[in-house]
């Protein structure tokens, strides 16, 4: 049973674009904007922490006064808001990363089939800025005691029992550095299962082929009791290089991020990765293991069964709508700033600090562990569908998979927080000193030129729109309970207008916005529920995470409201029956209206692209243009304002080619009188010459030539 203290709100498939979001002005207010404060008191329902940026242990103050800081509230109202009014999941919400897995789990699992396939050896370089792979061929496998023959050391005891270091350079450290040469036998087939193992295999032999002894991490111990996975017992020889491999850059970016290059916080940089990538930039090669296709490298790792990469990026689970270059809502209101298309918009919202008024007690410290489940885990975030192919899940493999959604902590129901178990690892706890539930914030929301229907957005986020028993959660362990939070307004007069207005103006593009699982999700995790079964607020222990993925134990995180003894709460509908009848009818003219500037749209874009095709068209030499395109284009795009200019470059081409024909004829003339001239020296034949020269030179039209014609003719009579 897959259980954690958070859950998805699913992404939206359509977004609300405000129409007035390109009038959006600093210093020309519209019409109908508004300006104002809006006092905001919030009460910590349960202990509540906000990191100091000086001492992190304690709750973020200057001089001794706590406070909320304004960019923590700000983000904390965004982030409901844009759920609410179905704004875009932007870029720089999200890290786009092709994540990797190893998963030995099942030996009919995806990753398993993959790895399956034939799996090569070499060596990596750096050569500029470019990486090569020396490609070796497949690997061959050498038992620890043929190392204990070779070097003799005692190298297959160390592995016999728990407590040994599982990296590869504790191993390297044991034969006295690298790399070490070694002489093996030829490669030859397992005996016990030749059908179905395709491994090759070798011994140390003092006069055979010379290779690279190569050694990978040792996860477990070893048992040698002669039965299938009874620990890793083999290690790998790499023989003389074969050709190379240039990488390309995606692939090695992939690999890095596998090995969670430069990592400093959960999970960290790999030992393994660490050790090598001294040696890799120092100019050494490091020995890797990769499929390919052909000559190109598909993924690479330092294991032989090393961490493949998916074949798509979180990005590709996300609707193409979130791309649209239009404002949303929370743009509009928030302001943003797009670095790659050098546009910015500020903001007309401005919250203020958050000061600790009353009730404020500093708690004892406490250290707890705040891990969560990578992004990787797809039994958790990626959205699950039942499948008839076989397959349960659906995963970053799959191109028609789907991201889970925004991530929400779900509201605890108590003012008691949880504790975490301790591992007795000091290095992954978080030491913190909280205050004590019951202390009391207060401060500001100041706005400028805002229309009704902001406003009203902003409130709605506040408030849940206005739904009763509702709270927000904000800082540090909102896992555990921690940050659960209560917030009241002032300085509002009749907030159901503001929120109808507001749900008036999304409902009017997304007609089924009340009732949408968006709003539904929100809400539900919004409240304090009855959490037990699977719907338990707490994270799995670790090896319920490998369990809930195998065969016989298949499962994922369903979304909260179908969790057990959770209630689906609905928003509380500002718009009437008679709204509701109105709201449809513009609903359809607004559909109507975006089917004809979709239409529009389209038809600019084809123009455009016909534009582009004759400007190209008529920057070719005059005898390589296609006349005939360009004379359709005038024909088709008649009003286009820089037709005359089109209408001038065909008719030089026309011309210019005219006047090559002209000239062709002419020098075709010549020569042709030319000959002619050279066969007066017989008179019967010059006039048989004569006679054809006339019925095929004559009928020219336009020749210049026609004075030589009238001559001729009188010799010819």
């Amino acid at each position: 049973m897959i259980t954690a203290p958070f859950n998805f709100v699913p992404l939206n498939d359509k977004v609300f674009f405000p129409p007035w979001a390109d009038d959006v002005s600093h210093d020309i207010p519209f019409e109908d904007g508004e300006s104002g404060v809006v006092d905001i008191e919030i009460t910590a329902k349960s202990p509540i922490f906000i990191r100091d940026s000086v001492d992190e242990t304690r709750f973020c103050n200057h001089n001794g006064e706590y406070y909320i800081p304004s960019t923590s509230v700000k983000g904390m109202v965004r982030n409901v808001l844009e759920i609410m009014s179905f704004s875009k999941l932007r870029d720089e919400q999200f890290t786009d990363n092709t994540y990797a897995i190893r998963d030995l789990s099942s030996s009919k699992n995806f990753y398993m089939k993959q790895m399956q396939k034939d799996t090569f050896c070499g060596w990596l370089k750096k050569d500029g800025d470019n990486y090569i792979i020396e490609d070796c061929g497949i690997p061959l496998r050498i038992h620890h005691k043929q190392i204990d023959y070779a070097f003799n050391i005692n190298f297959a005891s160390k592995f016999h029992k728990t407590g040994f270091e599982k990296t590869s350079e504790y191993k390297y450290n044991l034969i006295g550095g690298l790399p070490r040469k070694i002489t093996v036998s030829k490669p030859y087939k397992s005996t016990t299962n030749p059908k179905y193992d395709t491994r090759l295999f070798c011994k140390y032999e003092k006069n055979g082929d010379e290779g690279i002894l190569v050694l990978t991490g040792q996860p477990t111990a070893r048992k040698d009791n002669g039965k299938m996975g009874d620990g890793k017992g083999f290690e790998f020889v790499f023989l003389e290089p074969k050709g190379e491999l240039k990488l390309d850059k995606k692939v090695f970016d992939n690999f890095k991020f596998a090995y969670f290059d430069e990592r400093d916080t959960q999970p960290l940089e790999s030992p393994d990765w660490k050790f090598w990538k001294k040696k890799l930039y120092n100019g050494k090669k490091i020995p890797v293991f990769f499929q390919k296709s052909g000559k190109t490298v598909l993924h690479f790792g330092l294991s032989y069964l090393y961490k493949l990469p998916y074949n798509h990026s979180i990005k590709d689970g996300i609707s193409k709508i979130h791309q649209d270059s239009r404002l949303d809502l929370a743009q509009t209101i928030f302001g943003f700033i797009d670095t790659k298309e050098k546009k910015s918009l500020k903001g007309r919202v401005d919250f203020s600090h958050f000061k600790a008024i009353k009730n404020i007690e500093v708690l004892p410290a406490r250290t707890e562990i705040l891990g969560t489940p990578r992004a990787s885990y797809y039994p958790i975030y990626v959205k699950q569908y039942v499948k008839q192919r076989g397959e349960f899940f659906t995963t970053f493999m799959d191109s028609d998979f789907k991201i889970a959604g925004r991530k929400r902590y779900p509201i605890h129901n108590t003012n008691k927080v949880q504790k975490t178990e301790d591992t007795g690892n000091d290095n992954v706890g978080t030491t913190f000193r909280p205050l004590k539930e019951g202390v009391v914030f207060k401060g500001k929301l100041r706005y400028h030129n805002l229309k009704k229907v902001e406003l009203g957005a902003i409130l709605s986020a506040l408030t849940f729109h206005n739904t009763p028993n509702t709270y927000h959660n904000i800082g540090l362990a909102k896992s555990l309970g921690y940050g659960k939070i209560d917030i009241k307004i002032d300085g509002i007069k009749n907030i159901e207008e503001y929120l109808k207005e507001f749900e008036i103006s999304v409902a009017l593009q997304i007609l089924d916005w009340k009732d949408s699982n968006q709003v539904k999700e929100l809400l539900s995790m919004a409240v304090e529920q009855n959490n037990s079964g699977n719907s338990k607020l707490k994270y799995m222990k670790l090896e319920q995470f490998a369990k809930s993925k195998t065969e016989a134990n298949k499962d994922y995180l369903r979304p909260y409201s179908e969790l057990q003894n959770i209630k689906t709460i609905n928003i509380n509908s500002l718009v009437s029956d008679s709204d509701l009848k109105e709201l449809k009818e513009k609903h359809k003219a607004y559909e109507e209206q975006q089917q004809k500037l979709l239409e529009e749209k389209q038809q600019k874009e084809k123009m455009a692209n016909d534009i582009k095709n004759i400007e190209k068209e008529l920057e070719k030499l005059p005898k390589e243009v296609n006349i005939q395109i360009v004379e359709n284009f005038i024909s088709k795009y008649p009003d286009y304002e820089k037709l005359d200019e089109i209408k001038t470059k065909l008719q030089n081409i026309k011309d210019n080619l005219a006047q090559d024909k002209h000239n062709e004829v002419n020098s075709k003339f010549d020569n042709a009188l030319k000959v002619l001239q050279s066969k007066k020296g017989n008179q019967k034949q010059y006039k048989k010459e004569l006679d054809k020269f006339l019925k095929k030179w004559s009928a020219e039209k336009n020749n210049k030539k026609s004075p030589y014609i009238l001559e001729l003719i009188k010799e010819l009579k």
